[in-house]
Order: structure tokens, then C-alpha cells, then sequence
């Protein structure tokens, strides 16, 4: 994006698309839907005839020419292209970007070329693009393309997801927020804390609250101006005013940075989210609002829903986590008691309805904080925030005061059905305050790491050496095909999904990459599960209603939480492995670790096409004692699921697969029996080996194991 290319930027440079009319487009999509014909059509097509060499042409100092196009088609949400006669050489690259440079689609090169010279180009956000092709001098022909169509999107299927906060810009807004990781706010404040986005478009930050039931419904307190679209005037007071909106939103779980590294400002998963509220209680003149979700939420979640407190003393210190802009989760502290005071809007808010936040001895609040929650000196939440004009100064809070609303002033309205009391203590304990509840406290889930980024291990990405081409642990010219992460447990544990840390070099076909776990003693040797590797975040239409839409992995590092279709039990030791289809298209791999600790052992591992897996400190080509990124989402099993482990080996239902806890010495057999006593399969173990495949029968049939080894025997039941 140099100033010296750039030159095309008067009104004329862009080729404008004739006005259609839209509601015409609107009844045959709607007929079409009734009469279930064709597929989802969210864009009008514009058949054109624009030849790259028609474009603006700039030539550079180093003989490099520019061409340039610009399209707009006015009020559409988004723009793609399918190009025609496209062959481009190498060294010439295509960019596809929107008029204001924040979105940016390629480069595409000289790989993109196929034998019927067409390209099609994902969406570009906004009304107006620009097609830039960059060609050296000295290439071996020259590259030529047509824009043979210009697709309008009408449906904004490019929605809002959560905020990759690596831009400059948002460095310097969040400059004094710290991240909630690199501060010392309290694990059940940041597990309860949650970003909202609110019908595609905009965003906001909740929480989720107990009730004296313990029951885990999912309360979610939040501000009700992020629902409102004049915030000038009174708002309305009629909950059912609200349904519409509040339905539209998606709550982000779990939206971390989940490494303490400057020099990497990673994006969290995306993955862990919940669509659809209704509202519970609406107090429009203290901007209070309990929202409902529609669903539970997921074991695999791990959230906790907070304590609170309605005393309205004000005293000691207090906390805030929210996502401002909806970045990662900040943290933010204020030393010192708080005041009830008046929010500066009185023909909105009523009088004495806010907690004043003079000032932050840590942090700061930014767009999209509001709602967020503030806890007191004991952790419990005691309001949401509604607004302020708090700023960063550099690295230090700029002094400048925020609001926030005071949860016990909506506990009693006279209307017990719009009201906190109701909903909150649903048990009449008549309690000022409440504890919060870990639903997962008996049996945690664990997020299981072989390396600590935030003491003293750092994320790299290890490239292969010169004349080698490619990485490590990814793409490149070797002939290794997978790669895979090795990890112990102490007693039978399920896997939810597998987290990947991933560097912002990503370039890979949804699907074209397949995540695996194995079982095996020494290396991996059993695959028990795969599935595909299909980065996806959920958004909201207001034609289509929630849909998913493509993660933007290249613009920022990304964190991808992969969720298992069902649990996969694992015993002692087991892997979790990548794999990458072997295509021009694509460029992946998965970070690695330079450990602090010189001694730590190497638990990652490579599989060579000829020779097998191979520990990745012993891999000829270039040996690394390292670890992958890969984290896997664990809990122990209930050992309803499993045979005891008395009986030496258990069983996986998901995965069909029988397993010992030991390997035998000699070679043995896994006889299965039905309940009346009929023999329905028998299995060779060999020696060394500690799994089998089973024959799948009908869920919940129960089989009778009968393992024989010489000097060993074991048997016990199974539920298929």
C-alpha cells in the first residue's frame, strides 16, 4: 500500500454498476424459497466485459507496472468477482481490496491459474473495490484478465466477527488495557464475562450471573442501550420492545488472547458461541438488562457463572472485564471506594442510578465495553457499564471517569415479571449477595500444554533450512504428510476438541486439513478419531438469521478450537496430529515452541511418508526438541461410560476402539459375548499392541469381554 501506487483515487477511477430494483429481486428470492427452488442467492449479477489492461497503469522505479480497477455498486454490502482468461506468471499479484484498505483479499499468483482461466474471488466488504495487478519487468509473458462478473451482495453475508485488535490503531485505544491473561484478574471473572454481537452489526460485552437455584440457567446481565438505536431519547420500557433484537445475538465464550507475547497479538477462538436471548427484565431507565440465552450452555464451554451483590456501599476495590471493540477480553482496576451518582443524560436515565468511576488505577473503557461487568473487592458483579469517556493515555489510564449501572436498584420495580428478584433468587433466600458457581468445580475441564507461553517457552514458527523449502510442521517440499503432538493422562480422560495456535501465514482450502488423534506406547499408532479442520465463526443476517461464515485467518495469529462430534476417550498416552492435502493452494502449519528450559523433553513428532513417524529430535532433515501448539480440551471420564479399570482395558464408544491399559507380553485374543452367552466376535491382540478395532453394533448393546494372554486374563462388560 505504498503512496506511489495509490494514485487512483478520484471519483472517475470507479466503473460504476447500474441501479437495480431490489425489491423485485427480494419477491423472486422469496417465491424461489416457497417453492424450495434453487439454492440461497444473496447477491445480484452484473455481466461484464472489464479488461485488467483498460485499468489505471502506474510503473515504478524498479520497472514494476500497476494496473488498477475500481467497481462500485452503490448500497451493496459487500462485492465478488468471477475473472475470465485469467493467466497470470510468476512474480505478478493480484489483491482484490475495499476502497478504504480495511479489507484485503490475496495476493493471487501464478498458482491460481488453471486450465479453463477462471477465478473466482471471495466477497470484498463494501460498495466500492479496487483490483490491483502488479507485474515485474522481467517476467516470462505478460498476464491478462477479464472481470467478467461483478456480484452486488444485497445480504451482508460479510458480518461483524469478533476483532482480530492487532491493527495500529486499536494498539493505541487499548494501549492501558492490559490482557486479561497478562493481569492478575481472577479465572471466575473472566470465565462469566462474554462479547456480544448484536444483529451482525455492532457490539457489546454481558455477563453471566447465578440464581439462588444453582440451576445454571443462562442469565446474561447486560446494558439495554445496546439495544436501543436512539440513545438521545427515553428508551422504551415494554420488554417485548426488545425481543426482536435481543434474538440477534451471538455471545462470544471464551474470546481470549491465550498468549502473554507482544510480539504475537493473537486472535482467540471463535468457536465457542451461543445464538438467540429473550429478554427476562428490561429496566430502560437504569439501563438494566437480564437477558435469557436460548440454549444451555456446553459442558466444554467451562464458564462460571458469577456471584453478585446489591448493597450499594461502594467500598474497596473494584474490577472490570470487558471487550472493547470486540477485542479479546481487558482488564481493568480501580483503587479506592466508588459513588453513586448521576448519569449526565437525565431525560434518559433516572437520577442517582449509576456507580461513578472517577478514574482507573489499571485500564480503561472503549466502544463495545458497555455492558460489561463490574465486580467488587469479594468478585461479585454489582453492575454493567453504560458509557463514559475513559481513554488510554499511552500505556496509563487518561483520568477521565465512566458509569455504571447499579445492579440493586433493579431488584424490586413492582412488576415481579420485569424485575431481578425473580429471576435471580428464584428461591426467596431474601440474600444481599450470592456466590457464584463453577459447573464443571467436581470434575474440571483442563486445557492440556506441553509448553507454558507465559513462563518462559515462546511461540515460533521453525522453517526448513536453505535449499529446503517450507516449514517444519507444515507445508513445504518434504515428503512428510502429518504432524502430531503427544500427551499423557493419569486416568481415562475425554477430549472435547483440540485447540491449534496458528501463525498468520494460513492459506488452506476449508477441509484440506484433517485433525486426528491416535492412540499408541511409544508413537502414534491407532487412530481413533479424525475429522476436518473447518475454521468457522457464527454471525447473524437480518434476511438469513445465523449463518457461519469463513474465519480471516491471514490478517492476525489465530487460535482454532476444533469441537469433536462426540467425546473421544483416551487412555495414558495419546496424539493429536495434523494433516495437510498436498495442494499449490495450500500453506499451513501449526506454531511450535522454543522452550525456556533447555531439558524439556521433545514431545513433537513428524510423519515421513517413507520411513513412518519419526520423533521430531531425530528428524535428519532438521532435528528440533520441540513442542506443537496443539492443546487438547480435557476432563476425566465417568466411569459409567467405561469399564472399571480393575478389569485392566476399557472401551470408547465413539470410537469403536478396545484398549489395555498394558500391552500383552505374548500374543493374545479379545473374545466378545453377547448377554445370552453367543460368541459375536473374536480379536487377535498381538504382543505390544494396546488397542483393537471392534465390530460396531447397535447403541446401547451390551458386551461381556473375555481377554486370555498367556499368564493374563481380564473380562468385563462394554455398552456399545
Amino acid at each position: 500500500m505504498q503512496p506511489s501506487v495509490l494514485r487512483a483515487a478520484s471519483e472517475t477511477f470507479f466503473i460504476e454498476m447500474p441501479p437495480f430494483d431490489l425489491d423485485s429481486v427480494l419477491r423472486e428470492d422469496s417465491v424461489n424459497a416457497e417453492n424450495m427452488r434453487g439454492s440461497y442467492r444473496f447477491a445480484y449479477k452484473f455481466y461484464t466485459n472489464i479488461d485488467i489492461n483498460n485499468g489505471i497503469q502506474t510503473v515504478l522505479p524498479d520497472g514494476t507496472t500497476v494496473k488498477q480497477i475500481g467497481i462500485r455498486s452503490a448500497g451493496a454490502y459487500s462485492i465478488n468477482l468471477l475473472l475470465r482468461d485469467f493467466e497470470i506468471p510468476p512474480g505478478g499479484k493480484l489483491f482484490i481490496y475495499s476502497a478504504d484498505r480495511s479489507h484485503v483479499v490475496g495476493s493471487f499468483d501464478y498458482r491460481n491459474n488453471s486450465d479453463d482461466k477462471i477465478l473466482p474471488v471471495r466477497p470484498v466488504a463494501g460498495e466500492a473495490i479496487t483490483v490491483e495487478y502488479s507485474e515485474p519487468a522481467n517476467v516470462s509473458f505478460r498476464g491478462h484478465f477479464i472481470i467478467s462478473e461483478v456480484n452486488h451482495d444485497y445480504r451482508d453475508v460479510l458480518r461483524m466477527e469478533p476483532n482480530p485488535d492487532n491493527k495500529p490503531d486499536n494498539i493505541k485505544d487499548y494501549a492501558c488495557m492490559p490482557d486479561v491473561l497478562c493481569s492478575d484478574a481472577a479465572e471466575e471473572t473472566v470465565r462469566s464475562t462474554v462479547l456480544l454481537i448484536i444483529d451482525g452489526t455492532y457490539m457489546c460485552t454481558g455477563s453471566l450471573l447465578n440464581n439462588t437455584s444453582d440451576d445454571g440457567k443462562p442469565y446474561l446481565l447486560t446494558g439495554v442501550h445496546c439495544f436501543v438505536k436512539d440513545t438521545n431519547v427515553a428508551f422504551p420500557t415494554d420488554k417485548d420492545s426488545y425481543i426482536d433484537k435481543v434474538g440477534t445475538i451471538i455471545a462470544f465464550f471464551n474470546y481470549n488472547r491465550p498468549v502473554c507475547d507482544a510480539n504475537i497479538l493473537m486472535k482467540g477462538s471463535e468457536e465457542m458461541s451461543l445464538a438467540g436471548a429473550s429478554p427476562s427484565v428490561i429496566v430502560s431507565r437504569k439501563d438494566i438488562a437480564l437477558l435469557e440465552l436460548k440454549d444451555t450452555v456446553p459442558d466444554y464451554f467451562n464458564v462460571y457463572y458469577a456471584g453478585w451483590n446489591r448493597d450499594m456501599t461502594g467500598s474497596g476495590q473494584h474490577t472490570n472485564i470487558h471487550h472493547p471493540k470486540a477485542a479479546v477480553k481487558k482488564y481493568g482496576r480501580a483503587d479506592g471506594n466508588i459513588s453513586i451518582s448521576s448519569y449526565p443524560m437525565p431525560t434518559v436515565f433516572d437520577a442517582n442510578s449509576h456507580w461513578l468511576i472517577p478514574g482507573w488505577t489499571i485500564g480503561s473503557t472503549y466502544g463495545g465495553s458497555s455492558g460489561s461487568p463490574l465486580f467488587d473487592e469479594n468478585k461479585l458483579v454489582i453492575g454493567g457499564l453504560t458509557g463514559g469517556n475513559s481513554t488510554c493515555s499511552g500505556t496509563s489510564p487518561g483520568g477521565q471517569s465512566d458509569y455504571f449501572t447499579i445492579l440493586g436498584l433493579g431488584w424490586e420495580t413492582g412488576d415481579s415479571t420485569n424485575q431481578l428478584k425473580t429471576y435471580l433468587d428464584p428461591a426467596n433466600k431474601g440474600v444481599m449477595q450470592y456466590p457464584g458457581k463453577d459447573p464443571n468445580s467436581t470434575n474440571p475441564i483442563v486445557r492440556l500444554a506441553n509448553a507454558q507461553y507465559t513462563k518462559g517457552d515462546s511461540l515460533i514458527t521453525s522453517a526448513l533450512d536453505s535449499p529446503n523449502q517450507g516449514y517444519v510442521f507444515g507445508t513445504g517440499n518434504q515428503p512428510t504428510e502429518e504432524f502430531a503432538e503427544a500427551f499423557t493422562v493419569t486416568k481415562s480422560a475425554e477430549i472435547f476438541g483440540v485447540f491449534l495456535l496458528i501463525p498468520p501465514i494460513v492459506s488452506v482450502n476449508p477441509g484440506d486439513v484433517t485433525i486426528s488423534v491416535y492412540t499408541g506406547n511409544s508413537s502414534p499408532k491407532t487412530k481413533i478419531y479424525s475429522t476436518g479442520f473447518m475454521p468457522r465463526y457464527m454471525n447473524y443476517s437480518s434476511t438469513s438469521g445465523f449463518i457461519f461464515g469463513d474465519k480471516n485467518l491471514y490478517s492476525a495469529p489465530t487460535e482454532t478450537f476444533v469441537v469433536f462430534d462426540s467425546t473421544i476417550t483416551v487412555r495414558s498416552k495419546f496424539f493429536v496430529s495434523y494433516s495437510i492435502k498436498n495442494s499449490s493452494d495450500n500453506q499451513f502449519c501449526v506454531y511450535n515452541t522454543k522452550f525456556g528450559n533447555t531439558s524439556h523433553p521433545n514431545t513433537a513428532w513428524v510423519k515421513d511418508a517413507a520411513k513412518g513417524w519419526i520423533s521430531a529430535d531425530a528428524y535428519a532433515v532438521k532435528p528440533l526438541k520441540t513442542s506443537l501448539a496443539i492443546q487438547p480440551l480435557v476432563r476425566n471420564v465417568n466411569n459409567t461410560d467405561s469399564v472399571p479399570e480393575s478389569n485392566g482395558f476399557y472401551y470408547d464408544r465413539s470410537g469403536g476402539i478396545l484398549s489395555l491399559f498394558k500391552p500383552l507380553e505374548k500374543d493374545g485374543q479379545a473374545a466378545v459375548y453377547s448377554t445370552a452367552g453367543l460368541l459375536m466376535e473374536n480379536v487377535i491382540i498381538p504382543s505390544g499392541q494396546t488397542s483393537v478395532s471392534l465390530i460396531a453394533r447397535p447403541k446401547g448393546t451390551i458386551g461381556i469381554v473375555k481377554i486370555t494372554s498367556e499368564n493374563f486374563t481380564a473380562k468385563g462388560k462394554i455398552i456399545y
